[in-house]
C-alpha cells in the first residue's frame, strides 16, 4: 500500500481523498469554497480551504485548517476553523459578509 512505501530523500507522502465544494452565499462574496482533504502516511487526515482572509493589519492571507482520524471530523473541523477566522476578522467578532477585497482564493496551481 501507498502508506508504506519509503523513499530516499522522500519525507512523506499524502494523498488527496476529499474536495469539496463549501456554500456560504451569506459570508463569501462569491459565495462558495473549495476544500480538500489530504490522509498522510500515517492515517491522520488535513483539510485546507482554497480561500485565505487578509490580515486586516498586514493583509497577509490566512486559510482554514482542519485536522482530524476520518475525513469527516477533517471536513468539519477546517469548516469551523474557517468560521473562527471569519469572526476573529471582525471587530465585534460576529459572522458576517466578507467583501471582495477581504478575501483571496488560491490560484489553481497552489490548490
Amino acid at each position: 500500500m501507498w502508506q508504506d512505501i519509503k523513499l530516499e530523500k522522500v519525507d512523506g507522502i499524502e494523498k488527496l481523498v476529499g474536495e469539496y465544494v463549501i456554500w456560504m452565499q451569506e459570508i463569501l462574496p462569491y459565495g462558495k469554497m473549495k476544500i480538500r482533504i489530504y490522509e498522510d502516511q500515517d492515517g491522520q487526515y488535513t483539510g485546507s480551504t482554497d480561500v485565505r482572509i487578509l490580515n486586516r493589519i498586514d493583509g497577509s492571507p490566512q486559510g482554514g485548517l482542519g485536522y482530524g482520524d476520518s475525513i469527516d471530523r477533517t471536513l468539519e473541523d477546517t469548516v469551523n476553523n474557517f468560521l473562527d477566522l471569519v469572526m476573529d476578522h471582525d471587530v465585534n467578532h460576529k459572522i458576517q459578509n466578507l467583501a471582495e477585497n477581504e478575501i483571496e482564493y488560491s490560484t489553481p496551481s497552489d490548490f
